[in-house]
């Protein structure tokens, strides 16, 4: 596989804009939309005709699809088989695009989504959108694709522009320590451009009976997101392995020592290499013989890496004294594998496993060492890399563990998150120990209701690279560069900026609190962000005192009030039992819902200002599996839930126009009134305190209740956490009160008269007299 292109969102394009060039076509040209593509890909070899010519109206089968990725990828070899499509489907397997395969079914949209999503994954793009859908957001995912379609999809995957080269090598490697001359087989992969430049570089050393490529391809896969962070990779093949032509026999220590030796001298001959940057990286025993090349050339490697590094190889062989002896009398042993053909293990490496303690080597390697392991590695057991990093004496070695990660980091399973952790955990340390600059570039995948962008960056990956909460950074994104701090919540004030690392979200997102990025940067799906480190805990002290994180598990919390955020607000004149505040019972994000509506039916709700929710959005909610908020929809259907679909930037007139709309419908019915949001935290947040001041609380009751969502939620005591509740106060509840009462960023509150500053910022916005005059009957019941 050549791994060659980035391909995410061209993909979703792609995918979108084959299902509209039908109706587009038609308009602009008398040719079938389709002959481009057509004539693209059958000149270029990735799709051929059938008997009956190209067909493309025809419908696919998969086998068609996984023949044309086969066919892009330069047909690499694979396993004869009966049929036209079986080498495509072998090789498909084995890359991990498919999980089985006996029969050749009609393809729907939703197989070829599936498909060419791992295999972006393993080109090193996740998390991205593969499918946008139609004009009216359609998936169709039950729909199938035609020939043309398929044409059309194709033809732009295959017109990207490359990120990187790869070009198979051959390393000459002379008679030396008893180990006989013999040609290094090799793959180089490099950015593709590396003009002027000098890179760093590592030399990948595959583990036992496997390859260059290594388990399931993990290092064909991993080195192109190297390439694209600017490390030059050569993974070689060792003796009797892959393309070698050398006998097993001779592989050893020593034979591995000197091919890893011979690749680094290859690497430090390329104009575009820093000699003085060359890095060992090692899978399996792989990472055994990378420690004991480290320490045999502590001149040429500057770092190492280990996958799963073994210490002792002598357990590879049940009774090894007993096929030490055998090695000894008959020139090599046996090893069988359950994937692969036997090998012969020759003599020399029985003596040289015997006689050689890999853990007091470590102990003499001068450079930083990265030693990684999978937790749920039963091969090599974890313990391996502990004793590798204890064995270490430089200050920068490191240890890596993943959860639920096996010996082959999960590609066989065909979850290549774990393997992604890897690559970007080496990545990062190796630009620290080679003092590059931590950079990340990813794409806008979603941009959310609020205005953020979504980016396909995992936060493991983030994190892995060496990105912590409470770094500051520098973000470029369309016509928009600035700094800005990796925050987990929004803990910088209205209208500023944050890179957010959200506990309910799997990747990272770039927003303005209150405001909308996309907007001000000028950007959208498809668009690329950079994000690069600019100081190294630079807001650590602002991430420490929030680090707030709530759960979704109602077990976490003492009560179902607590849990749903739920409360009567009953200050200054609001009567008690009026004015309810609480999350969503009816959008089930996070897992509040029905909770919520059995307390909104006890509490005898009449009417509800919905602040997060459109009309759309309701119907989604109650179609959806497992919907359980009947009392809310009843009181939906009756009319007395008005949906608002506010932003969340109080200071917006939009906001305000909101508010208004909301509780001019308050006064207009008979209560007990619920004001929501999703969390109910910090829209309904604002109109309860906007509430509360208009019906005469005090400045410090307004404060607890604000507060007490953050009680609820985060568990929060405000004794014990006196200094973090203070700074929520302080950035949030205060500013939406200057905010209604006119007042600049920072204003003191003391001598505000907040029961006229609501009514002014009310009737300010539109809301009439007689209506707030209503309202405030209403509310006092």
């Amino acid at each position: 596989m050549k791994l060659k292109k980035h391909l995410s969102l061209a993909l979703a394009a792609a995918l979108t804009l084959s299902l509209a060039a039908p109706a587009l076509a038609a308009e602009e040209a008398p040719r079938p939309w389709y002959t481009e593509a057509v004539d693209y890909v059958t000149e270029k070899g990735i799709m051929v005709g059938t008997g009956e010519g190209f067909e493309p109206e025809a419908e696919i089968t998969v086998a068609t699809v996984l023949q044309a990725i086969y066919n892009m990828e330069g047909r690499p070899e694979a396993e004869e088989g009966a049929f036209w499509y079986s080498n495509a489907v072998t090789w498909a397997f084995y890359s991990g695009l498919i999980p089985s395969f006996t029969a050749d079914p009609i393809a729907t949209r939703n197989d070829v989504h599936q498909i060419l999503g791992k295999y972006c994954a393993l080109l090193g793009t996740t998390d991205a959108p593969l499918m946008i859908g139609n004009q009216d957001g359609d998936m169709m995912l039950d729909k199938t694709l035609t020939r043309a379609e398929l044409a059309t999809i194709l033809m732009r995957l295959d017109g990207m522009i490359p990120h990187y080269k790869e070009t198979v090598v051959s390393i000459e490697a002379a008679e030396q320590d008893a180990i006989p001359a013999h040609t290094i087989p090799g793959t180089l992969c490099a950015p593709a451009d590396t003009e002027g430049k000098k890179l760093p570089a590592v030399v990948m050393l595959h583990g036992t009976g496997s390859n260059r490529d290594e388990a399931g391809s993990g290092y064909k896969m991993a080195a192109p997101v190297m390439a694209d962070n600017g490390i030059v990779t050569l993974r070689i093949d060792f003796m009797g392995n892959g393309d070698s032509t050398a006998d097993y026999t001779d592989y050893c220590y020593t034979s591995a020592n000197l091919d890893a030796k011979a690749a680094a001298d290859y690497l430090a001959g390329l104009d575009y290499v820093d000699a003085d940057k060359i890095a060992v990286m090692g899978w399996s025993q792989g990472g055994t013989n990378a420690l004991l090349a480290a320490a045999a050339y502590p001149e040429t490697f500057k770092a190492v890496i280990t996958w799963a590094g073994a210490l002792d190889l002598g357990s590879m062989f049940e009774d090894f004294d007993a096929s030490l002896a055998a090695a000894k009398k008959d020139g090599s042993v046996e090893m069988t594998f359950d994937w692969r053909d036997s090998l012969q293990v020759g003599r020399r490496w029985f003596e040289e496993v015997k006689a050689i303690d890999v853990e007091a080597e470590t102990a003499k390697i001068k450079a930083p060492i990265l030693a990684i392991n999978g937790l749920a590695d039963t091969t090599v057991d974890p313990e391996n890399a502990r004793k590798i990093v204890a064995a270490s004496t430089n200050e920068a070695t490191r240890l890596y563990l993943i959860e639920n990660c096996d010996h082959t980091y999960n590609v066989f399973s065909g979850d290549f998150n774990a393997l992604y952790e890897t690559v970007y955990a080496g990545i990062g340390f190796l630009k620290s120990v080679f003092g590059e600059e931590l950079t990340a570039t990813g794409t806008v995948t979603a941009v959310e209701k609020y205005g953020h962008a979504m980016l396909d960056i995992r936060k493991a990956n983030f994190a892995a690279l060496g990105f912590e909460l409470g770094d500051v950074v520098t973000v470029t994104a369309g016509t928009y560069t600035g700094d800005m701090p990796y925050f987990d919540g929004y803990y910088v004030d209205s209208g500023e900026y944050m890179l957010r690392g959200y506990p309910s979200h799997d990747t990272v997102g770039v927003c303005i609190n209150y405001g909308k990025f996309c907007e001000v940067a000028g950007i959208g799906v498809g668009d690329t962000v950079t994000i690069t480190l600019k100081e190294k805990g630079g807001a650590a002290t602002t991430q420490a005192v929030y680090s707030l994180v709530y759960t979704n598990n109602r077990a976490d919390y003492d009560s179902d009030e607590v849990f749903a955020n739920f409360r009567s607000v009953a200050l200054g004149d609001i009567a008690e039992g009026r004015l309810y505040r609480s999350a969503s019972p009816i959008n089930n994000e996070n897992a509040r819902a029905a909770i919520t509506d059995d307390l909104v039916e006890k509490a005898g709700i009449k009417a509800v200002m919905n602040l997060a929710d459109t009309a759309e959005e309701m119907a989604e909610y109650t179609a959806a599996e497992g919907f359980d908020s009947p009392y809310y929809k009843g009181l939906y259907d009756e009319g007395k839930v008005t949906v608002l679909g506010m932003p969340v930037n109080f200071a917006s007139d939009e906001f305000a126009a909101g508010i208004v709309k909301g509780l001019t419908f308050l006064s207009e019915n008979e209560g007990p009134y619920l004001v929501h949001c999703t969390e109910g935290k910090d829209r309904a947040g604002f109109t309860a305190a906007l509430l509360e001041a208009l019906m005469g609380a005090k400045l410090e009751e307004i404060e607890d209740d604000y507060l007490q969502s953050y009680v609820n939620y985060y568990h929060l005591d405000p004794e014990a956490d006196a200094e973090k509740c203070q700074m929520i106060v302080e950035k949030n509840v205060h500013e939406m009160l200057r905010a209604i009462a006119g007042l600049e960023k920072g204003a003191d509150l003391k001598d505000v008269n907040l029961a006229q500053a609501a009514e002014t910022y009310l009737t300010g916005h539109g809301m009439t007299t007689e209506a707030v005059s209503a309202l405030k009957a209403n509310l006092k019941g």
